[in-house]
């Protein structure tokens, strides 16, 4: 009588697994086929990619969020507790994109304003020539590279 009772408990056990594993694939289909999925891939890229800077390929992607957000509040997605999910993710990590970012910009700022100070500095001891202007002023931004060379 025992070892039908375990027999039934292990039996119920395995298949509330199986239902949980056919409801976890059920929800990862819905997910990745949710019209917000691209663009929440995107923003988590783009977490990712910080220290790559680049203007034009920020605002292209800018003005897609933007196209994408406009298509949502026009009504073309309902609401469902799904959509929401999405929405409130992908704004979330735009946010944390954006909170990365700012130390980053300090930075960037920090050393072109050190930079502007050694070149008044060294501009001001000695004398250079026309064409060594000309180069060291072409050269003394400071950007940041996905592979930097030193």
């Amino acid at each position: 009588m025992e070892s039908k009772r375990n027999t039934v408990v292990d039996n119920y056990k395995e298949e509330e697994e199986e239902s949980e594993v056919e409801n976890n694939e059920t929800l990862k289909r819905r997910i990745s086929s949710h019209p917000l999925y691209e663009l929440l891939v995107e923003a988590h890229l783009d977490c990712l990619k910080v220290g790559d800077i680049s203007k034009l390929d920020r605002e292209l992607k800018k003005e897609q969020k933007q196209a994408i957000m406009k298509k949502q509040n026009s009504g073309m997605f309902n609401h469902s507790e799904l959509d929401l999910f999405m929405e409130a993710y992908c704004l979330a990590l735009n946010k944390l994109k954006e909170a990365i970012e700012e130390p980053q910009m300090k930075s960037m700022a920090f050393i072109n304003n050190m930079h502007s100070q050694l070149r008044e500095l060294t501009d001001a001891t000695m004398p250079a020539a026309p064409a060594e202007e000309a180069a060291i002023a072409s050269s003394s931004e400071c950007t940041f590279r996905k592979s930097p060379t030193i």
